[in-house]
C-alpha cells in the first residue's frame, strides 16, 4: 500500500490514542484520506512485469542497463518539449521525489542554513527541512508567484546568499499557482547576481511530458460570466467582479499564449531566452506523484558542476542494494513507458484527463449550500485544491471533525514556514476514482455542516 505521508503528518498532530484510531481505519479501507502529496496513477498499472531492453552498450553492467535507458527517454522527452539538450553527466536518478530533495538539502545546505520558499509552500519539503534542522524562510506570493521586492528583502536579510531558493512554479504544491513568466525572470535574474542555486521541483505536474494545451479545458471559454456565478455569495465575489473587466481580457491573452494554462515554461527554457547564463537551476521531476505512485523514482538535471557536487554526497541510496533497486525500477520504468512506442504521451493524455474531470467533480460538490463563504479556484492542472473556509472554521478543528467521519484533508497549518494559516485546507482530488472522491468529499461536507450548526449554537 502506498504511503500516506500527509497522513502521517496528520497523525504526529494528533493524541497517540486518536492517531492509532485513524491508522486502523486507514488499514481497514473506511478512512478516505485527501491529505497525501500523490494522485492515484489512473490508468498507469505496473502489476506485470515489462521486459527490459537487453541491447546494451558493450561491457555495460546489466544493473547500470536500466538506468542508461530511462535517462535516454526522459532526455529524448525534455529536449522534444524544451529544445535544450543535457549530457548523461547532468543527470542523476533518485530512489523516490523526497529522497531526491533530501540529497539536494545534504549537499546544498549542509549543516542546516537557510532556504526560501513559497507562501505557502508545499508541506512535505517543509518538513524534510525542519528534520534536517534548516531554517525556512518565507518569500510572500500572489496567483504569479514569489514577490520580487519581497525575494530580495528576504535574500538581504538572510545575508545576501541563502543556501538556495526551493519552488514549485507549475501548479505548485499546494495552492496550484502557476507562476508567471515575469515572475521566473525575476527569480533567475536573482540566481544570477547572487549566486543563488534554485531547485525547481516538478514533480506535482505532468509537464513536459505532453502538450499542456491539449490536455486541459480551456479557461476562457468559461468567461467572466461563470466565475461571477461561481463566487457569488463567497469571498472571492469581489476578485471576481474585478476580474469580470480588463483583467478577464489579459487572462484571454496570457491563455492564448500560454496553452490555455498560465505559462509553463521551464526555468531552462527561460534561462536560454533571456541569456541569464550565470542562473543555477537543478530541476526535480518524477511521475511517482502524478503517473506512478507504486513505482517510486525521481530524477535531477542541472549542471555538470552541480551534479558533480551532488554524486559526491554520501546517501542511504548509495549502496549497492539500493543501487541495484534503482536500477531495476529504472529498468521497469522505461520498458512501460516505451512499449509500444508513444506508450508514455498516451499514459500521460489519460491522466491530466481524468484528473481534470476530478477535479471539475469536486468544484462541483463545493459548491453545496455547507461551503457557503468558502473560497476556491480552479488551478487548471495538478493534484490539488486550495480552500479557504468558511469565515470562523478553523482547519484544524474542522479536521478533528471530518477524521470522525472517517475522511481527512491536509490542515493548510502544515504548509506555511511561520505564522501558519488556520483558514485554508489543501484537499488531494487526484487520490481517488471519482465514487469514492464523491463520497470522501460527501462525508467532508457532512462534518463542516455539523462543525458550523454546533458553533451556531454554542
Amino acid at each position: 500500500m502506498l504511503v500516506d505521508t500527509g497522513l502521517d503528518m496528520l497523525k504526529r498532530r494528533l493524541p497517540p490514542a486518536f492517531a492509532r484510531e485513524i491508522e486502523d481505519r486507514l488499514r481497514e479501507g473506511n478512512l478516505i484520506s485527501l491529505a497525501g502529496p500523490h494522485g492515484n496513477g489512473v490508468g498507469a498499472r505496473l502489476d506485470r512485469e515489462y521486459s527490459v531492453d537487453n541491447n546494451g552498450q558493450e561491457g555495460e553492467p546489466a544493473e547500470r542497463r536500466g538506468i542508461r535507458t530511462l535517462l535516454d527517454w526522459l532526455a529524448s522527452a525534455y529536449e522534444e518539449a524544451e529544445g535544450i539538450s543535457k549530457e548523461p553527466q547532468q543527470w542523476i536518478l533518485a530512489e523516490s521525489a523526497d529522497g531526491a530533495l533530501d540529497l539536494l538539502l545534504r549537499a546544498l545546505v549542509p549543516g542546516g542554513g537557510t532556504v526560501l520558499v513559497e507562501t505557502p509552500a508545499a508541506p512535505e519539503a517543509l518538513e524534510l527541512m525542519r528534520r534536517r534542522g534548516i531554517r525556512a524562510v518565507p518569500v510572500d506570493c500572489d496567483r504569479d508567484g514569489m514577490l520580487p521586492d519581497d525575494l530580495r528583502r528576504k535574500c538581504e536579510a538572510a545575508g545576501g546568499r541563502p543556501a538556495m531558493a526551493y519552488v514549485t512554479p507549475h501548479y505548485s504544491n499546494p495552492s496550484g499557482r502557476v507562476w508567471s513568466r515575469q515572475r521566473k525572470l525575476a527569480l533567475l535574474e536573482l540566481s544570477e547576481r547572487l549566486g543563488l542555486p534554485i531547485v525547481m521541483d516538478d514533480t506535482a505536474s505532468l509537464v513536459p511530458f505532453a502538450e499542456v494545451g491539449d490536455l486541459v479545458t480551456d479557461r476562457e471559454e468559461k468567461g467572466s460570466k461563470d466565475l461571477l456565478e461561481q463566487t457569488a455569495g463567497t469571498e472571492c465575489e469581489g476578485t471576481a467582479k474585478e476580474m469580470a473587466g480588463t483583467e478577464v481580457e489579459d487572462l484571454s491573452k496570457d491563455l492564448k499564449e500560454n496553452g490555455g494554462q498560465g505559462d509553463t515554461t521551464s526555468l531552462d527554457v527561460l534561462r536560454q531566452q533571456a541569456g541569464l547564463w550565470g542562473a543555477e537551476i537543478v530541476s526535480l521531476g518524477s511521475l511517482e506523484r502524478t503517473l506512478t505512485p507504486q513505482l517510486p523514482l525521481a530524477w535531477l538535471r542541472g549542471d555538470a558542476k552541480t551534479m558533480e557536487r551532488l554524486r559526491r554526497v554520501p546517501s542511504p541510496g548509495s549502496s549497492s542494494a539500493a543501487g541495484a533497486a534503482v536500477a531495476e525500477r529504472a529498468g521497469r520504468l522505461h520498458a512501460w513507458l516505451a512499449q509500444p512506442p508513444g506508450r508514455g504521451s498516451a499514459a500521460v493524455a489519460e491522466a491530466a484527463a481524468a484528473y481534470a474531470a476530478r477535479r471539475a467533480l469536486a468544484l462541483e460538490l463545493l459548491q453545496a449550500p455547507a461551503w457557503r463563504g468558502a473560497c476556491v479556484e480552479d488551478p487548471g492542472g495538478g493534484l490539488y485544491l486550495w480552500l479557504r473556509l468558511p469565515a470562523g472554521v478553523s482547519s484544524e478543528a474542522l479536521l478533528r471533525a471530518s477524521l470522525l467521519e472517517d475522511t481527512a484533508f491536509l490542515p493548510g497549518t502544515l504548509c506555511y514556514a511561520k505564522e501558519p494559516d488556520d483558514h485554508f485546507i489543501r484537499l488531494t482530488v487526484a487520490a481517488h476514482e471519482p465514487a469514492r472522491l464523491r463520497e470522501g468529499l460527501a462525508r467532508l461536507t457532512a462534518a463542516l455542516a455539523e462543525f458550523t450548526a454546533r458553533s451556531a449554537d454554542e
